[in-house]
């Protein structure tokens, strides 16, 4: 069962405060799921700013929702050129594999980032498929890194009853 993020409420200044600490740090958004001293500082001197005691995973996913709605501070393509690839330490095989399991769950990249229960789903499944034990937020900036570069599938659209023309049709051909 998907347990959901507790959504953070700011006040101006509070937003301002985190969009300046997170300009300085010059780590981008989804940088922060495999680097969690960083986001554990950036959080902290947050919280010690506002006087507030927000969790890491709360604060990022308020500034993941922030980006994704074109709300949020943008540090330049250069920022990221530098960062590491999280990809290095996963051979093409096991990259593949990442692809399989992204496609055979159908779940969105992001989320395995910013759901603990998630994460650790899928690196359960990755360690079951592959053999090996890889930290599941590595693997999750892999997945997403990899969805920016265009080789992870398109999910299926999900499908309900309301979605299909002949719902009412079907429940009567049923009845």
């Amino acid at each position: 069962m998907n347990k959901m993020r507790k959504t953070v409420a700011m006040l101006p200044h509070e937003d301002k405060v985190l969009r300046d600490l997170y300009t300085q740090a010059n780590i981008p958004s989804d940088q922060y799921p495999q680097r969690n001293e960083e986001l554990e500082s950036l959080v902290a001197d947050w919280n010690s700013i506002c006087c507030r005691e927000e969790a890491p995973a709360d604060l990022l996913h308020y500034m993941v929702t922030k980006r994704k709605n074109g709300q949020w501070v943008r540090l330049g393509r250069t920022s990221c050129e530098r960062l590491k690839n999280v990809s290095e330490g996963l051979s093409e095989e096991e990259l593949q594999t990442l692809d399989a399991i992204h496609e055979d769950l159908q779940i969105a990249s992001d989320r395995f980032a910013l759901d603990s229960e998630l994460s650790k789903q899928l690196q359960t499944e990755f360690a079951k498929r592959t053999g090996r034990i890889y930290p599941p937020l590595l693997l999750a900036a892999a997945m997403i890194r990899r969805r920016k570069a265009g080789t992870l599938a398109t999910l299926r659209p999900t499908r309900t009853d309301q979605d299909s023309a002949f719902a009412d049709i079907d429940k009567v051909v049923g009845q």
